[in-house]
């Protein structure tokens, strides 16, 4: 496998800091829904922000993985014709 490159590893920097995010906002909304309740405004805005920052962190981890094959170029002799 090959090792990441520099853009790559500045994605899974950024892939650790919205885990982190989201793990913050969780927490954050655990406590808004325990003490003002789901039907509250910012119990609501709390979850979509969980879930944003999840998913730019599924994103953003699946970008930063490296490739599992070396791709040769296109004009490569070992290309089938």
């Amino acid at each position: 496998m090959t090792p990441r490159n520099t853009g790559r590893k500045i994605a899974f920097g950024f892939a650790v800091a919205s885990f982190v995010s989201m793990a913050i906002s969780l927490v954050i909304f655990l406590y808004f829904l325990v003490t003002r309740g789901g039907s509250a405004v910012s119990t609501a805005s709390l979850l979509a922000t969980t879930l944003f920052f999840l998913s730019c962190g599924i994103v953003l981890y699946l970008m930063s993985k490296p490739p599992k094959y070396k791709l040769e170029p296109w004009d490569s002799v070992d290309r089938p014709e």
